[in-house]
């Protein structure tokens, strides 16, 4: 007497059943690693139906999903170490910045003592008067302070031997500059570019990039920097 289906034990899957269990395999066979796919895929052949087995085009389909499987996670594999790979190689480039200058607008200049620095700026209209002063942040003291008269418009430097309003060379620190112009009697402030320190680099988990950590207390992306100074 033939053995109907009916009669199967409880662990024994018909067609019907295996092709609905592989349909939910395929939704989720993202989210299995390769362990957990095997064993799944074993405990199927063990436990299907000797009366209507698995046919080969399902074998095959389950094969072809498990190397679908291995060349995604081969793929994900791939693109981490690319990614860190990638920070690695950012992080030594961003590290051999620390210690050096760049220009960059900010109220705030970085000197040695007994050289040269320099601030720049732009006006837009010509003024009778301008004053240029050096103050101490860390106590507000006044260290330095230049007039200029009759500024024509346009590009301007202003060079700072580093010495103080005694004559006396400042000490290496940072300082905080500021240039006030006069226009229809009002004093305005002109933004100054001058020279920066990158005192340390971090890693922007938000964006994934490198940015670099000024003496002005800003950050600035790597990538944005185009010129760097010793």
């Amino acid at each position: 007497m033939p053995l109907e289906i009916s009669s199967l034990p409880a662990n024994i899957m018909t067609t019907a059943q295996y092709e609905e269990q592989q349909a939910k395999l395929v939704e989720k066979s993202e989210q299995l690693d390769r362990n957990a796919f095997l064993q799944l895929f074993t405990t199927q052949l063990k436990n299907q139906n000797p009366l209507d087995p698995m046919e080969n085009e399902a074998f095959v389909s389950q094969l072809a999903q498990f190397s679908s499987l291995e060349a995604m996670t081969a793929m994900r594999t791939s693109i981490e170490q690319m990614a860190n790979d990638s920070r690695a190689d950012k992080f030594v480039t961003g590290s051999s910045l620390i210690g050096k200058s760049i220009d960059r607008v900010s109220g705030l200049m970085d000197i040695e003592q007994g050289e040269t620095s320099t601030s720049k700026g732009n006006l837009i209209y010509p003024s009778p008067k301008g004053v240029f002063s050096v103050t101490n942040p860390s106590t507000g003291e006044l260290v330095y302070r230049q007039i200029f008269e009759n500024l024509p418009a346009g590009d301007m430097k202003i060079t700072w031997d580093g010495k103080d309003l005694k004559g006396q060379p400042s000490p290496s620190g940072t300082y905080q500059v500021e240039l006030l112009v006069e226009k229809n009697g009002e004093s305005q402030v002109v933004p100054l570019i001058n020279q920066q320190t990158i005192k340390s680099v971090s890693w922007d988990e938000n964006s994934g990039e490198m940015m670099v950590d000024l003496t002005d207390g800003s950050q600035l992306n790597v990538s944005d920097i185009t010129k760097v100074g010793s």
